[in-house]
């Protein structure tokens, strides 16, 4: 289930990764790997939250950061670095990773 992540206040970072969904892709799989990312995330200190959504054939999902050394740190997690790799070869037609500091929410 998706819902607003609750963050503190600004500053901290957000890891935006937009998705295309390859033609056939086993959507169970993803789902499935995409959980698993997430209970692993929560393990990392400076993990702050996770949105995300799924449609057709698009997803996002924009996750939340205390700091960038925080993110750095999921980046080398090894499982997470499978994942991604497993990703860009048999879920996304295309992917990117872009990370923007927050400076404001309301």
């Amino acid at each position: 289930m998706s819902a607003i992540a609750p963050t503190p206040e600004p500053p901290y970072y957000a890891v935006i990764a937009p998705a295309v969904i390859a033609a056939g892709a086993d959507l169970a799989a993803y789902r499935e790997t995409a959980a698993r990312m997430i209970e692993l995330a929560r393990g990392i200190d400076g993990f702050l939250g996770i949105e995300f959504g799924f449609q057709a054939d698009f997803a996002l999902a924009v996750s939340y950061w205390r700091s960038l050394e925080a993110i750095e740190t999921w980046r080398r997690h090894a499982e997470h670095a499978r994942a991604k790799a497993r990703g860009r070869g048999e879920w996304f037609a295309a992917y990117a990773t872009r990370i923007a500091r927050v400076e404001r929410a309301y």
